[in-house]
């Protein structure tokens, strides 16, 4: 049956469901980046404090276990609440170490490794760890949900991460400064001395390229042994073969 409002028309839905969907589709990226900024901070808090409590709360005894569960669930969400607040101090780090923060699926799966830890951890940890679990399927049904919020978030992201390599790369050129000059310089004497090589090696090439000439022809053209001399009286050229002594006014061939 289909609900229609005066004068027939069909009536708008006015579920809540529906106008919740409707606010959250059309919210300012900007706003809905803030929300979820501060959902995100008190979600790690309350880890935090439920890797406290097991200290504090003397719910059960302490074992080895125990504690090393409580000081990961403390690290890893100081980790989280660091990320959140944004200190681009931090970001070198997070770049060297856990780059895998820079995308919203590695954070998601990190939220979830930590709110996993957190079940171990007694009632409180329960609760907690069931409340990130929720968060983190929030998260997923908002960059789904809102893809302009998606793509902000992205954006952040890869800004966030050129900035931490851009500063990374000056830090390490400003400390390797020297070396880096060395490396330039080696760089260039070893290029001049390629194209110094290069030339060597066509000028070689060049001459091997020219056929030599027969030893005749360096020799006037006179067979192997002959050489030309000139009578001293008439001045009338003549040819020797020096080897066997013979002697000839016509030019050998």
């Amino acid at each position: 049956v289909e609900t229609v409002g005066f004068g027939g028309a069909p009536a708008e839905d006015k579920s809540c469901l529906g106008g919740c969907c409707d606010k959250l589709k059309n919210m300012d990226p900007g706003t809905l980046s803030y929300i979820m900024k501060v959902i995100n901070i008190v979600n790690a808090v309350l880890l935090m404090f439920t890797g406290i409590w097991v200290y504090i709360g003397g719910e059960s005894s302490l074992n080895v276990l125990l504690v090393l569960a409580s000081l990961y669930v403390i690290c890893f969400s100081a980790i989280l609440l660091i990320w959140e607040l944004k200190l681009e101090c931090c970001n070198i780090c997070f770049l060297k170490n856990m780059g895998f923060m820079f995308s919203w699926r590695g954070r998601l799966l990190f939220f979830i490794f930590v709110g996993t830890l957190a079940f171990g951890l007694g009632t409180v940890g329960i609760v907690i760890g069931v409340f990130t679990f929720v968060n983190a399927a929030w998260n997923v049904f908002v960059v789904c949900f809102h893809p302009e919020y998606f793509e902000r978030l992205r954006e952040t992201a890869e800004k966030e991460l050129r900035d931490a390599m851009v500063s990374e790369a000056a830090k390490f050129t400003a400390n390797n400064a020297d070396a880096i000059g060395d490396a330039a310089l080696a760089a260039a004497e070893d290029g001049a001395k390629d194209q110094v090589d290069a030339k060597g090696w066509e000028g070689e090439a060049a001459t091997a390229g020219q056929s030599p000439k027969p030893a005749a022809a360096a020799a006037g053209g006179l067979p192997a042994g002959w050489e030309m001399r000139t009578d001293e009286h008439s001045g009338t050229p003549y040819w020797v073969n020096a080897t066997t002594g013979e002697q000839s006014w016509e030019k050998p061939t």
